[in-house]
Formats: C-alpha cells, sequence, structure tokens
C-alpha cells in the first residue's frame, strides 16, 4: 500500500474513531512504527490530526458529537462489563462508595447488587437507584436536585450540597475522555460539578476508562490525573499506550 492509501485510510478510521495508536497502525499497514510515524506527522502538518504519546488524535483534540445515555449504553458494552467486575475487586463488605452517572457505572452498580451482602451507595443516578432497587443488601442515597431527563440523573446546588455533608471510602467516576495532556475531562457542566465533588470526598478514586477513551479530549476538564487515583481500563488499551501512561506516573491497572 503507498503512503497516500495510508493516510486516506487513517483520515477514514479517525472520522469514525476518536483515536488511533501506532501499535495498531503498524500492524493494519504491516509496516514500521517509523513508516508510520512519518505518516502521521505528514497528516499533522495538512491539520487532519494530533500526534500524541502513543498515536493520534483528530485534529480538534476533541471527540465527535456527544451521544445522549441511551446512544452511550449500546458501546463497547463487553470493555464495560470488564471494566464492572475489575472495579469489584476493589470493593470490601460494609464500604461506603459514591457511584457516578452513566452507562459504565450502571453494569457496575448491577454486579454489586448481585455480588455484596452489604454495602452504601451515594449516587445522583436515578438509573443506579432503579438498578438496585428491592436489594435489600444496598443501602442507597440518593442526591436529588434538578433532574435531567437526557442522562436519568440529577445536579444542581441541592446534589452538590447532599453530596459535600458526605465522606466516602470510595468514589467510581467514568468520564467520556483521558488525555496526557488535558487530563480527565466530559462533556456536561452541571455532571462534571457532581464528579469533582465526588473526588473531594472519597479516600480513594477510581477512574473507569474503557481503552477508546484514552488520549481524547472532551471540551470541559474534571481534573488533572493525580498520582493517587487508580484507572481502570479494559485489554484493549495498547502495551504500547498502558507504558506511556505508567511512565508518566499514572497508576493504571489494564484488565
Amino acid at each position: 500500500m503507498f503512503a497516500d492509501e495510508r493516510k486516506t485510510r487513517i483520515i477514514e478510521m479517525l472520522k469514525k474513531r476518536p483515536s488511533l495508536t501506532t501499535s495498531e497502525l503498524t500492524e493494519l499497514f504491516q509496516v514500521s512504527l517509523e513508516t508510520i510515524r512519518r505518516d502521521l506527522e505528514s497528516l499533522e502538518r495538512q491539520g487532519v490530526l494530533k500526534r500524541v504519546h502513543g498515536g493520534a488524535i483528530a485534529a480538534a483534540g476533541k471527540q465527535s458529537g456527544y451521544a445522549n445515555l441511551s446512544q452511550r449504553s449500546v458501546l463497547h458494552q463487553s470493555q464495560k462489563r470488564n471494566l464492572a467486575l475489575t472495579a469489584c475487586s476493589y470493593i470490601q463488605e460494609g464500604d461506603f462508595i459514591a457511584l457516578d452517572a452513566g452507562s459504565t457505572t450502571y453494569e457496575l452498580a448491577a454486579l454489586l447488587g448481585e455480588r455484596f451482602r452489604e454495602l452504601t451507595i451515594l449516587t445522583h443516578s436515578l438509573e443506579v437507584v432503579k438498578i438496585l432497587a428491592g436489594r435489600e443488601n444496598i443501602r442507597i442515597i440518593l442526591a436529588g436536585g434538578v433532574y435531567l431527563p437526557g442522562e436519568g440523573c440529577f445536579c444542581g446546588h441541592l446534589t452538590l450540597d447532599t453530596v459535600r455533608q458526605l465522606h466516602v471510602a470510595k468514589c467510581f467516576v467514568a468520564p467520556a475522555a483521558i488525555s496526557l495532556d488535558f487530563g480527565v475531562s466530559d462533556h456536561m457542566q452541571e455532571l462534571i460539578a457532581v464528579q469533582r465533588a465526588f473526588l473531594e470526598i472519597a479516600e480513594q478514586v477510581y477512574l473507569l476508562v474503557d481503552s477508546s477513551k484514552f488520549e481524547t479530549c472532551a471540551p470541559m476538564k474534571i481534573c488533572s490525573m493525580e498520582p493517587g487515583y487508580l484507572c481502570i481500563t479494559d485489554g484493549g488499551l495498547s502495551d504500547e499506550m498502558l507504558e506511556t501512561y505508567r511512565r508518566a506516573g499514572v497508576n493504571l491497572v489494564k484488565k
């Protein structure tokens, strides 16, 4: 395959996905790492993409569009299930934890109801409450406020006031994107405020990030990648990307 053909294919791939890794491109095109780097450098000069550690993202550095909850729920289901299974291993009986809203944490909520005899869960997600309704082993604290129908959760001052009056052992946040340059990010300002509040009240922070979200950026930053945070991802993350993040000091678990 000629260089122009590879570049055209790379452009087409970036229209469908927020990021690409150099390792997957070398395997796909059966060329050397240096050849792929030259292709990416050429496309970066044309303004088509931005090179990042271990790969490339679309030129604006943002994910294309914002999918609502119902759309996100059908994406990367197996990866989200694996993230939830791994997250369970960091939870003990009797824990008081906080759960973010979103399709990944819904997978986790379902597993918690099945696997634990005693937990207390703080959440702003009505969907999490629905999933765990009837589970006598789970005590739920719902941080209510202004309801967002498209996200199935609450936000605003009332939600934040409830969250900030509490202290949890662990919180599980599922952001839309993660990048070494920009940090952890998401799309909705109202929900980011709640996510930040969860980080403030938790002794330990767990970020549930499937492999498709690495080296991508959503419009608004939640936080930087703090060394004390544990980032859990799935087996789809390339070894190259894994090592890049670990060298940068990110505490990252790949399952």
